[in-house]
């Protein structure tokens, strides 16, 4: 399930899996953000260099540069619900500069957070039935779905902040202005237009009107990873709806996604999805 911006750049996509213990995966991370939780079944999570046994009602926070992989035991299985979402779908032009409050868990995490949300707190549960309620508005599709999406995100954030110490409010900076906010945003879709066009900092940095290394830190700390990073990522991306949607060969799709060569686009596509691209086109 997708849901896009108006120029077709995907905001927020959640995936309904049921993994059993064939189910095989490497390390790897994503340039959005990342919130699961599990339906059904049990496994485990390693991220970074912490393990977390899974089970039902369990719920999952994890930041663009976290490298994580789930494991399966044998005879298990394991029913989880995803959702990964740009941080612009949160924080906009439209917003005030109190949204990016929102996404403290993410970027300001203090010495008790845990990326598996205390299952004997009850806005644990709570939580869990907002992402089974964001499903259900992405399956139907209603009026102003896209709004209610966002406002029971949002909710959930808002449980997060008020019943859980996991932020280092020490480290919270100020926001940045609307008229900020409005730049970073037209670059951002800028970027989502013009992936297989080379993307120079320089240039992303004077539609911001700031120098490059002004421009790197902003970007990173309202997208948790640098403008390199978040290019190549969406560069990834594309790719991936290009596998499962045309029969360009792979060459073509990475030359189609700004990739210079096929073996940067599998490195990248290695490094990003912990999968090959040939992998993707035989499940397509």
């Amino acid at each position: 399930m997708v849901l896009r911006a108006k120029n077709g750049s995907i905001l927020l996509t959640l995936d309904d899996h049921i993994l059993d213990d064939s189910y095989k995966a490497v390390a790897h991370n994503h340039h959005s953000l990342e919130l699961s939780c599990v339906v059904d079944g049990s496994g485990s999570y390693r991220i970074n260099d912490k393990n977390y046994d899974l089970k039902a009602g369990d719920i999952i926070i994890l930041n663009s540069t976290e490298p994580h992989v789930i494991s399966i035991e044998e005879g298990s299985f394991l029913h989880h619900i995803v959702i990964h979402f740009d941080p612009s779908f949160i924080w906009n032009s439209l917003s005030n500069d109190l949204d990016y409050n929102f996404l403290l868990v993410f970027f300001e995490r203090g010495p008790k957070f845990s990326n598996r949300l205390d299952r004997d707190n009850p806005a644990t549960a709570r939580i869990f039935s907002l992402m089974l309620e964001i499903k259900e508005e992405l399956s139907s599709r209603k009026l102003c779905y896209e709004l209610i999406v966002k406002n029971k995100l949002q909710t959930i954030f808002t449980e997060i902040i008020r019943n859980y110490d996991y932020i280092d409010h020490d480290k919270v900076v100020k926001p940045l202005s609307g008229s900020e906010i409005g730049y970073l945003n037209a670059v951002i879709g800028y970027i989502n237009s013009n992936l297989d066009k080379e993307l120079r900092l320089t240039e992303l940095a004077e539609m911001v009107h700031v120098s490059p290394t002004y421009f790197s830190t902003m970007f990173k700390r309202f997208n948790g990873v640098s403008p390199v990073e978040y290019i190549v990522h969406k560069r990834v991306q594309r790719a991936i709806e290009m596998i499962r949607t045309t029969s360009l060969n792979l060459t073509e799709i990475a030359m189609a996604c700004g990739f210079n060569n096929g073996t940067n686009f599998y490195k990248a596509f290695r490094k990003v999805t912990g999968r090959t691209p040939a992998s993707y086109r035989r499940n397509k």
